[in-house]
């Protein structure tokens, strides 16, 4: 289903040209009608606005990645490595020698079969053969800090060899020449169905970290060659079905890059059987504010939005294990049903903001994923220390499931475990000017996990905003550690480590033995905070009080809390201590407390 899902995709987008190919090309290198440098270099950009500027998209002569990097080159546009022996290890000089001597000997073979451009193919392969031209371009691509992974193309009085249609000619009629030496005996195609000849060997796809194959079998295993069948025989397909999948998952794969649908190697292609003029699915990589807005209005009013009829939806979840593309889920659904689950994820994703506004489900899958994992001395988050699996199982929770169905499709059982352990040590160290414990990013996926689970109860409490009537009691445990904090906080101002910093760990999985000894505290408190700011320690007692009350209706403070009631606990946390901050008394009170001096030790 997958393979015909892409070789239709191609056929619609006209990709998998078997002779020509787009790739990013960075550099122009002139050369005058006597072999000569022609100075300075033409870097080719596709914005000069932007800090690191793309490559231009250039059409160039195609070859097997393959044979490519068995001592070969690609024709006319190669790296610099590749096509000029520029390296940065003198270690590869020889390897990419051996390169560049097989580029030339191709510009020589193409001067020899193509007339009109002969002189000026000659030319160039004068140049490249030059060591002390070679050597000046190699000065003037140090000193442009070029790279040598850098594509390059060529010009020989500004004559661009790309745009020849005699050379273009050339090149077709000899990969036809070779087009055998891929193709064995006949057999049915698995893609299309067909009965023709099959490739003995398949291309790299060339999107993911390294050079892959979809297809790939050890020639030298005998366990794969049963019944006489040789290399890709084994997985029967023909040339053209091969190269269109195979162009269609680059494609995809360099799409999803562009919209940062991809980390720690795992991309995630999606696309649907006819052009839409939006795809939902891009929300989860941007989180567009107004898009979501627009979604999540067209969701609940029954209007449509994005897809006008019902479509077939396919997406996927792709990486690399070696030189093996890993396929690591597969989606088959219809335009309407991932619109709903998108914007039923955003729903569920819904918290109110630390300040305490209003509630924001606009996060990033990549926000999201990235408040669970540690981050690295820059601040930004290790995304090797994310399980691809995770992402992946995150991703298809969001566009998977039956918008009829009462709950959207549920969260893995480990990211409310990664969630809840930097709860636990990401106390200090933060960017955000709030406490770390409040990240809503963070809280926003622990509260979509609960919403989506299976094991959920009427009286779990997982709203967006306080809610004060809740008979959940690991929910107002964690309210009321809220209000413990801020009491301290009102009495004492803001100290080295507080109460929070030192036992919130312990209140969150042990709360009855971690609570009692807090309560011994709390007198002092409430006689300090009234004497700095009237009232506010008899306020914070009463909730303490009220909130006492109703976990002893409820079967008291628990002496332990499972997974699940940890996330009930950290929700009701946060939402009590956004709460504080909307009223403006105790917005001015927590903030000249924070501005006081440490005068008692805890």
């Amino acid at each position: 289903m997958m393979l015909q899902a892409l070789i239709a995709y191609a056929e619609r987008k006209n990709l998998g040209d078997a002779y020509f190919e787009p790739s990013g090309v960075r550099w122009a290198i002139s050369v005058d009608q006597n072999g000569r440098l022609v100075s300075p270099l033409i870097q080719l950009t596709e914005s000069s606005d932007k800090k690191k500027p793309r490559p231009q998209r250039k059409l160039r002569p195609k070859s097997d990645p393959d044979f490519v990097s068995h001592g070969r080159s690609y024709f006319l546009c190669d790296s610099l490595a590749r096509s000029v022996f520029f390296v940065d290890d003198e270690a590869n000089l020889e390897k990419r020698r051996v390169n560049q001597t097989y580029f030339v000997e191709l510009i020589r073979e193409a001067s020899k079969n193509c007339p009109k451009e002969s002189k000026r193919l000659s030319t160039l392969a004068s140049f490249l053969a030059n060591e002390g031209e070679i050597e000046k371009l190699h000065k003037l691509l140090k000193d442009e800090k070029a790279s040598e992974t850098d594509n390059a193309i060529f010009f020989v009085e500004g004559f661009n060899f790309l745009d020849s249609p005699e050379i273009k000619a050339f090149w077709e009629q000899r990969c036809k020449k070779t087009q055998n030496e891929i193709q064995s005996e006949e057999a049915v195609c698995l893609a299309t169905g067909k009965l023709g000849p099959i490739c003995r060997t398949t291309g790299f796809i060339k999107g993911l970290k390294e050079d892959t194959k979809l297809i790939s079998f050890n020639k030298e295993c005998p366990a794969f060659e049963s019944f006489d069948l040789q290399q890709a025989a084994n997985a029967a397909v023909s040339a053209d079905a091969e190269l269109k999948f195979r162009s269609a998952l680059d494609f995809l794969i360099n799409k999803s890059r562009e919209q940062k649908l991809g980390c720690s190697g795992v991309y995630y292609v999606h696309w649907t059987r006819q052009d839409q003029p939006f795809d939902p699915t891009n929300l989860l990589a941007d989180a567009d504010t107004e898009a979501i807005a627009h979604l999540l209005t067209s969701a609940k009013e029954g209007r449509r939005y994005l897809f006008d009829d019902a479509d077939a939806y396919y997406a996927a979840s792709l990486s690399s294990n070696g030189p093996r593309l890993v396929v690591r889920d597969w989606l088959v659904s219809t335009a309407p049903i991932v619109k709903a689950n998108v914007a039923r994820w955003f729903e569920d994703l819904c918290i109110v903001t630390p300040d305490g506004q209003d509630p924001k489900c606009e996060f990033s899958l990549w926000e999201l994923l990235g408040s669970i994992i540690p981050r690295k001395n820059t601040g930004k988050p290790d995304w090797d220390k994310l399980p691809a699996q995770m992402a992946s199982e995150t991703f298809f929770s969001a566009i998977r499931g039956d918008p009829d169905a009462a709950l959207g499709y549920p969260l893995p059982l480990s990211i409310l475990g990664m969630a809840l352990r930097r709860q636990l040590v990401e106390f200090r160290g933060t960017e955000s000017k709030f406490d770390p414990k409040l990240n809503p990013a963070r809280i926003a996926l622990i509260k979509a996990y609960l919403i989506r689970s299976p094991n959920r109860k009427e009286t779990d409490t997982m709203t967006s905003k306080l809610d004060p009537e809740s008979k959940d009691p690991a929910y107002l445990c964690g309210a009321l550690f809220a209000v413990i904090g801020r009491l301290q906080l009102l009495a004492l101002g803001k100290v080295g480590a507080s109460i929070a910093d030192r036992t919130y760990g312990g209140v969150a999985t042990r709360p009855a033995t971690t609570l009692g000894p807090i309560f011994t505290k709390l007198p002092p408190y409430v006689k300090k905070a009234n004497a700095r700011f009237p009232g506010c320690g008899t306020n914070r007692q009463k909730e303490i009080e009220d909130l006492c009350c109703r976990i002893e209706a409820l079967g008291g403070i628990r002496q332990t809390l499972g997974l699940e009631e940890q996330g009930r606990f950290a929700l009701g946390y946060y939402c009590r201590l956004a709460q504080y901050r909307t009223d403006r008394a105790e917005a001015e009170a927590a903030e000249k407390a924070a501005k006081l001096e440490d005068e008692q030790s805890n």
